[in-house]
């Protein structure tokens, strides 16, 4: 089967083969998605340079997209210049079964494959961990959950949490940079998707020092005694502490992912995360001492993911 994982920066590809339960890539390549004019454009790049990318050659075609997989025919993504027609590339392809789900919920899946295997802990807890939430920074903000509903089997929630306003306090520096922030995107009231990202980094360092830089740059230049990585950390420990109180309840695993925290671990793996996601009444610290946290570290989660719900799709 052929998987896709698009994103607003990289596109990620690979051919799998199923084995028991076990997910093999036997190849894989990434492309940045701006590059491209159109997703037939892609598609006859990757053909091009390999037939095993042909999509003629599969049975079944599943591509995790970066937004609601909607009714509608057209589908549109923050951050990519280009859209895809679900009918149109059924047509290019009629001999493919083609599948569409959210990048998110490719990568809640993934958590159920190998590629959590070396998952580095950040918060442990003996208790039981059934059900998982997943929460990743990367070009945008994202959120998925399984809820496991029998001994092996597991339902997805999907979730447009990113676009939740972002809960600032109410205390002077969070009030100053809430305003920074409308200052700088002219939206009213700021999102976790504006805030918890490569670009929230960027603006967060940017009203921190004055200088404006790209994401990796800022990224490069900060460590995790930096006055941008506790604010930063404390800012994305809140909206994953938030996201599990409404998900893991009755307890279980969160996991996080995206670029942001992945390539800079130090970003999360610190104490003003680990204070700040531990925070709350009696009731939520109840609730969050039988959850535990982890960052995956391998960048294929979506693409495994993605396999792992193919797998369960006819042919």
């Amino acid at each position: 089967m052929l998987i896709s994982d698009i994103g607003g920066t990289n596109s990620r590809f690979a051919c799998f083969q199923q084995e028991g339960d076990n997910f093999l890539i036997e190849s894989a390549t990434a492309v940045k998605t701006n590059d491209f004019n159109s997703f037939e454009e892609v598609l006859n790049a990757l053909k091009k340079n390999s037939g095993q990318f042909d999509v003629n050659q599969h049975s079944k075609f599943l591509l995790a997209i970066p937004g609601p997989v909607t009714p509608t025919d057209l589908l549109s993504f923050p951050y990519v210049k280009w859209q895809i027609s679900k009918s149109r590339l059924q047509k290019l392809y009629p001999e493919t079964a083609i599948s569409f789900i959210n990048d998110f919920t490719a990568q809640a899946y993934g958590c159920l494959t190998e590629a959590v295997a070396n998952a580095l802990p950040l918060i442990s807890t003996e208790q039981a961990q059934n059900d998982i939430a997943i929460v990743g920074a990367g070009t945008g903000l994202g959120h998925g959950m399984l809820k496991k509903i029998g001994e092996s089997d597991y339902v997805h929630i999907p979730s447009e949490a990113g676009q939740i306003p972002f809960p600032f306090a109410v205390d002077e520096f969070e009030q100053k940079y809430r305003a920074f922030i409308v200052q700088q995107t002219g939206i009213a009231n700021p999102v976790g998707d504006a805030v918890v990202s490569g670009r929230g980094l960027a603006m967060l360092h940017q009203f921190l020092t004055g200088r404006s830089l790209p994401p990796s740059e800022v990224a490069a230049e900060i460590n995790v005694k930096s006055e941008t990585t506790r604010w930063f950390a404390t800012f994305y420990a809140r909206d994953c502490r938030n996201y599990v109180l409404t998900t893991l309840a009755a307890g279980g695993k969160l996991f996080i992912s995206g670029g942001v925290a992945m390539k800079n671990p130090f970003l999360v793996d610190n104490d003003a995360f680990r204070n700040e996601f531990l925070q709350g009444s009696d009731t939520a610290k109840n609730v969050l001492a039988h959850i535990s946290v982890a960052l995956i570290q391998d960048e294929r989660i979506g693409l495994f993911g993605a396999a792992c719900y193919a797998s369960k799709l006819p042919s």
